[in-house]
């Protein structure tokens, strides 16, 4: 009964592939009701069919919405209140992820970017559900990244944007603690999508980078779904302003230290060798083995 979610209804961003699918489809299995959002109504669609497949008629309601496009949130929570009346867990995955390298050489268009988009326009969104959280003593989730919790010369501006999220959840988990909303945050470490194959589909950088990682494998999407439904359910309501970090252990060793096997993401993506998919603003992709 601690992770009974029926009768919930859940939102989640960026929720069509990797992390997000593997948690809109946790979600469901133990009961909820289910927002599957992104920037694509037909990739929304597919996995909404697919999941009232699983587990019944309309268990999955598809939205298309941008986090680059505050009116377009604002219509996304109102379509998830219209689908089922109320909003109980809102989880916000979806993230910018394509500004590359260095501070040195970050464009201050796109640092500015990706700041809008994955922290203000975040904020915006969480805002937007605050009423409806607050009826039903909800939670409000941030997919992290261990690119918050520590410096990185291959993702600066990603992984300022990902502190700025934390203080964000900080900041909310206080103020909305009188209304009994719990605000926290899960911060994955390298972990298996389509959007990290660059890393994992490769031998020799996939052996690299589990022989950085105690426990010795990248994780799954279903690993991090798994604190989503703890902190969602009853199992979870006394649990604010946390961060849970999802890694297999490696920021044991430091989250900013470059490790055996690492690579430099903006020379991967120059060479070549395997680009993560796309460059557009409010890319809801994410950057490889960096969680959202």
């Amino acid at each position: 009964m601690l992770f009974d979610l029926s009768g919930q209804v859940a939102l989640v961003t960026g929720a069509t592939k990797g992390i997000g699918l593997g948690i809109v489809n946790r979600l469901a299995e133990h009961g909820a009701y289910v927002v599957v959002s992104s920037r694509s109504q037909a990739e929304c669609d597919a996995r909404a069919a697919e999941i009232n497949a699983r587990f019944g008629d309309d268990r999955a309601l598809g939205q298309v919405a941008d986090l680059a496009d505050r009116d377009s949130l604002d219509r996304l929570v109102a379509a998830t209140v219209a689908w089922r009346g109320r909003l109980d867990t809102l989880v916000l995955n979806a993230a910018k992820t394509d500004v590359l390298g260095s501070a040195a050489v970050t464009d201050p268009d796109d640092f500015s970017a990706m700041l809008t988009i994955n922290v203000v326009n975040n904020s915006h969104l969480a805002h937007a559900a605050l009423a409806h959280l607050a009826a039903r003593r909800g939670a409000l989730i941030f997919i992290s990244s261990v690119a918050g919790t520590g410096s990185s010369a291959n993702v600066a501006a990603y992984g300022v944007s990902k502190r700025a999220g934390l203080q964000l959840m900080d900041n909310l988990a206080l103020e909305w603690a009188p209304l009994s909303v719990r605000v926290n945050a899960v911060a994955p470490g390298f972990t298996v999508s389509e959007s990290t194959r660059p890393l994992w589909s490769s031998p020799d950088i996939r052996h690299g980078l589990e022989s950085s990682i105690p426990l010795g494998r990248l994780g799954e999407p279903d690993d991090i779904a798994a604190c989503v439904v703890f902190l969602a359910g009853p199992g979870g309501t006394y649990v604010t302003g946390q961060i849970i970090v999802v890694d297999g252990g490696l920021t044991l060793r430091g989250a900013g230290q470059r490790q055996e096997g690492q690579r430099d993401y903006k020379a991967l993506v120059a060479s070549g060798e395997e680009a993560p998919a796309g460059k557009a603003s409010g890319r809801q992709s994410r950057l490889p083995g960096l969680g959202s």
